[in-house]
């Protein structure tokens, strides 16, 4: 019988009185690429076409990552998601969230990190295995990835 590796690392730890969660090969290098990937970091995007801040979220995406919120907010509030999705770091506990619900080896090299994460950013949990060369704004995204992390097997 033979096991597949271990897709991700979760780590739970409390901070503060709070649930915190890492997961490993996700850092702050991983983020900034995603972050550069989606809309080269512009940390002044508002929400366009269904997709909002520096990661380009949508609606679906912040739901599957479950409805994080800015401190103090509420999920039921008109623009909670939006508000959430434009702030740098609310975005990034959405992002953490996705990666920590469908992160797995997407590229099949036996090692899940922010080549994996990158394209579960990009074609969604269940589609990570579809190339970015596919369309034009995977290219697009491939492109913008690279420039950030040249050392991508993508």
């Amino acid at each position: 019988m033979s096991y597949s590796p271990v897709v991700c690392f979760l780590f739970f730890y409390h901070v503060f009185g709070q649930e915190r969660l890492q997961i490993v090969n996700l850092d702050a290098e991983c983020f900034r690429c995603l972050c550069y990937a989606a809309t080269k970091c512009n940390l002044t995007v508002g929400c366009d076409e269904g997709y909002c801040g520096p990661y380009k979220i949508s609606k679906i995406y912040w739901k599957d990552a479950g409805e994080v919120i800015l401190p103090d907010d509420e999920r039921k509030r008109d623009g909670a998601y939006e508000d959430c999705a434009i702030s740098y770091q609310c975005a990034q506990r959405i992002v953490l969230n996705y990666i920590a619900k469908y992160g797995r080896d997407c590229n099949n090299d036996g090692v899940t990190n922010c080549d994996d994460f990158s394209l579960i950013n990009f074609n969604g949990g269940f589609q990570c295995k579809a190339a970015l060369s596919r369309n034009e704004a995977g290219q697009s995204w491939l492109e913008r990835y690279r420039l950030c992390n040249p050392e991508t097997l993508l």
